[in-house]
């Protein structure tokens, strides 16, 4: 087994971005507006770097290993090194949104049954067969949403992935094809969205593949009858919500890979074993969790 973690120079404001989320989710656990946990102090112990191995989804230390762990591989894969990291072949960012997987608050009667969790997981797998890719779940929380949806919020799950071994025209009439079976939430919009990543560009969209929720929507019906979204930082209320809702999802849970992408996993699977002592030397560096 190779280790290739992208080293703690190489990812320091992408790893910081992570634990100022965690700081947020923190204060909103302790804060005195949450209702989702009578004992929240129970929730905040499992963020910190002595339970990061057990790989939650909302811990900051295995998120930050995870990325760093399955972004090495990734590099290596694709001749990107340092200092500049530039990937020698091409690479994409593709990011899939199927309204299909939108899941209502356990509290609402009265409307569709929210799919679960690993019956999201497998249709965005279905969408990317055939193509080597290595992604993520990312939950959207929308709040405020009694007026247009007759909820007071939901979630809608949709799909990060690095996409390789392929070209522009190719992955063109792939999303032409997808965008037949994946309906975007608002109307006129995509569902399926293809970039090339830019030379400089890889290890920011390693960090927004894996990255923790950190935007919270709203959608505002216009005089029109049109639906506009905006979108504001994750407050900690809406932190507390989220952690809620993956309180019971590891990042492996949210990875989905195909293809070149299945090894990356594997090797980060095993990588994750040896993770003590990286957990150690990250933590001194910062502040501990209280």
């Amino acid at each position: 087994m190779v280790i290739l973690m992208l080293s703690q120079a190489a990812f320091t404001r992408f790893s910081a971005r992570e634990h100022i989320q965690a700081i947020n989710l923190i204060a909103g656990l302790r804060g005195r507006h949450q209702r989702e946990f009578r004992r929240p102090e129970r929730k905040v112990r499992r963020l910190r770097p002595s339970r990061a191995e057990a790989l939650a989804a909302h811990n900051p230390f295995a998120r930050e290993l995870w990325m760093r762990e399955w972004g090495g591989q990734l590099c290596r894969r694709l001749g990107a090194r340092a200092p500049d990291w530039d990937p020698r072949e091409p690479v994409f960012f593709v990011t899939l949104i199927d309204e299909r997987q939108l899941v209502y608050p356990p509290d609402v009667a009265g409307f569709r049954r929210s799919p679960p969790f690993p019956a999201i997981r497998r249709s965005y797998r279905r969408a990317l067969h055939g193509l080597d890719h290595f992604g993520m779940l990312d939950p959207a929380l929308y709040v405020s949403t009694q007026r247009v949806a007759g909820v007071p919020r939901f979630v809608l799950w949709h799909l990060h992935a690095l996409v390789w071994n392929t070209t522009e025209a190719a992955l063109a009439r792939w999303a032409q094809r997808t965008r037949m079976t994946v309906g975007a939430l608002l109307p006129g919009a995509s569902g399926v969205d293809v970039q090339p990543v830019r030379p400089d560009g890889l290890r920011q969209v390693i960090w927004y593949t894996g990255k923790s929720p950190r935007q919270q929507y709203q959608l505002w019906r216009r005089d029109s009858g049109s639906l506009q979204q905006y979108d504001r930082a994750l407050n900690g209320v809406n932190a507390v919500r989220l952690y809620a809702l993956m309180r019971d999802l590891t990042l492996p849970d949210l990875t989905v890979t195909g293809g070149e992408g299945r090894q990356i996993l594997r090797l980060t699977l095993a990588a994750a074993a040896t993770w003590s002592g990286s957990i150690d030397r990250a933590s001194s560096r910062r502040n501990r969790l209280r």
